[in-house]
């Protein structure tokens, strides 16, 4: 039985098919795109109606108060228009609206934005011809609270860990190194760091520069809900070098004698700066507030490194003998 309806299908589309020459079909189907074409643009010049988001922008709130209502990111629309300007809308969207909070309105504790003037900054981004019928919400408004303040420094959570041979340049930085933070007094008095979220960085070899989150407390926003982590990675090789022992706090009166003089300084150095290595750059010193008293007859030295990009110093002798001698 479905063999033989099949067949009877068949069938007819090709007598239709037989009915109607090539010429013919060409003929109707240009027929019914001149007719769509006419419906179209006759459509077009008809009066028409079309629903739009427009995005609200809030510009200049102070980061002291906090609404009491959530204001709006957004207000709906209704518009009348001929079909052929609706039609930009469709390709365009309507551009955003832009809400300022003024000094009056921090006075008086209230914002308010009325349907005439939401409707007024809508229609100033609408086509000439547009006209609202509707907007959704009609107005905006929210009482507000002012908030405490407290300033108060951040705290880096995370490791950045650098490729082996790698050394970092410069001591990790964070931008800005202190937030401003805002809630009730209750709450801000006892915080006295904001950390960020966690931040690990593996394999580090290059400079890096990462926006990081702040970590959200209830009840508080801050100035900066980011900062910015800096880190500049270099690959390092190992020098040595021979320095000269420095003396402080010598008295006038007094002559002292070192032996050695100099000493042999092992230490990493960022490839960069290889060549251009000075001896001001690590100084190797014996204080003698320490033992121009005493009868010590060595001295353990101490180092200073004056560089960044320099680190894992070691020296050779570590201590040395010195005489002290009245002129």
């Amino acid at each position: 039985m479905a063999d033989i309806s099949l067949n009877y299908i068949k069938k007819l589309l090709l007598k239709l098919k037989s009915s109607f020459s090539a010429k013919d079909v060409l003929s109707f189907m240009g027929f019914l795109l001149i007719s769509a074409s006419f419906w179209f643009f006759n459509a077009l010049n008809k009066e028409k109606e079309l629903s739009a988001h427009v995005k609200i922008n809030y510009v200049d709130i102070p980061p002291d108060i906090m609404f009491n209502e959530e204001l709006p990111t957004s207000v709906t629309i209704k518009i009348s228009d001929l079909g052929s300007n609706l039609w930009k809308y469709l390709r365009y969207p309507v551009q955003p609206i832009t809400l300022k909070f003024t000094q009056s309105l921090y006075d008086s504790g209230y914002f308010n934005v009325t349907n005439s003037q939401l409707k007024s900054r809508v229609s100033d981004n609408l086509l000439p011809s547009s006209s609202i019928l509707t907007i959704y919400p009609e107005a905006i408004s929210s009482s507000y609270v002012k908030l405490f303040n407290k300033r108060v420094p951040v705290t880096l959570i995370g490791d950045i860990k650098l490729e082996n041979q790698y050394m970092f340049l410069n001591p990790i930085q964070i931008y800005p190194k202190e937030v401003d933070i805002f809630g009730p007094n209750d709450v801000i008095e006892n915080i006295n760091e904001v950390k960020t979220q966690r931040l690990d960085v593996g394999n580090l070899k290059d400079s890096i520069s990462i926006s990081v989150p702040l970590e959200k407390i209830e009840s508080v926003r801050y100035s900066n809900n980011n900062i910015t982590v800096k880190a500049y990675a270099e690959m390092f090789t190992e020098k040595i070098s021979k320095l000269p022992v420095q003396i402080i706090n010598k008295p006038d009166s007094v002559e002292v004698l070192l032996f050695p003089a100099e000493i042999e300084a092992v230490f990493n150095i960022s490839v960069k700066h290889y060549r251009s290595f000075q001896n001001s750059d690590i100084q190797i010193i014996v204080d003698l507030l320490d033992v121009y008293n005493g009868d010590v007859k060595k001295k353990k030295l101490k180092i200073i490194n004056n560089k960044p990009y320099i680190s894992n110093i070691r020296i050779k002798p570590e201590e040395i003998d010195f005489l002290l001698q009245g002129k």
